[in-house]
């Protein structure tokens, strides 16, 4: 059977890994540190998923998230009222940040990866795929969609003594993004990517050296 040798990032020890592997996780042998996650179908299982994070994603931002009752007055909030009452309050800096962590980032990583997976699924390899994988090791800690879900849920609980609150579309699409979102999370793996990637380039400069000799 083939193998490769991994490195541990805990404990730097150079481990043999069987190639190809079965479904489950590998652990180094000297520090127990999780190695290598393999799960079958990961890329068309990752490619379903974020084409539903982005369905999701739109109807969050274009539908109510609750609606508050108070004597017959009503009023409707929306994905972006947080964003736009700390606006108008001053607080441009915190604005930017909720901006950032709720919209932009979550919305660039679902991006991001039907990029990658989207050309993978139709056995394609995009000469940009390096570049996003890296992009999107560096954006992922900033997405915070499931804490501002526990914003608003604290948010609820706290009015619901005041008035009548009506949950809208968006907040049970809201509810089903982040739960896809953590399964994606969970199976992702990055190292069959990197392999295919390196396949790629390995054959595109044998196609080189063949163009050159001839």
């Amino acid at each position: 059977m083939e193998s490769r040798l991994i490195c541990c990032h805990e404990c730097d020890e150079l481990c043999r890994l069987p190639y190809p592997q079965r479904p489950g996780r590998y652990r180094c042998p000297n520090c127990g540190h999780v190695l290598f996650r393999y799960h079958p179908g990961m890329i068309e299982k990752l490619y379903a998923v974020h084409v539903a994070a982005l369905i999701l994603f739109l109807v969050s931002n274009a539908f109510p998230f609750l609606t508050f009752e108070v004597l017959g007055n009503s009023s409707q909030a929306t994905f972006t009222t947080a964003i736009q009452y700390l606006y108008e309050e001053g607080d441009y800096l915190l604005a930017v940040a909720v901006l950032m962590t709720t919209l932009v980032v979550p919305f660039s990583r679902i991006v991001i990866f039907l990029l990658l997976f989207a050309p993978l699924h139709h056995g394609r390899v995009p000469r940009f795929a390096p570049h996003l994988l890296k992009t999107l090791e560096d954006i992922t800690p900033w997405g915070m969609l499931d804490v501002f879900l526990v914003g608003v849920l604290v948010s609820i609980v706290k009015l619901v003594k005041m008035g009548t609150i009506i949950p809208g579309i968006s907040l049970w699409s809201f509810a089903a993004l982040i739960l896809i979102l953590a399964y994606g999370e969970s199976i992702f793996e990055s190292h069959p990517i990197w392999e295919r990637i390196e396949k790629a380039q390995h054959k595109g400069r044998i196609k080189t050296f063949r163009r050159l000799r001839s």
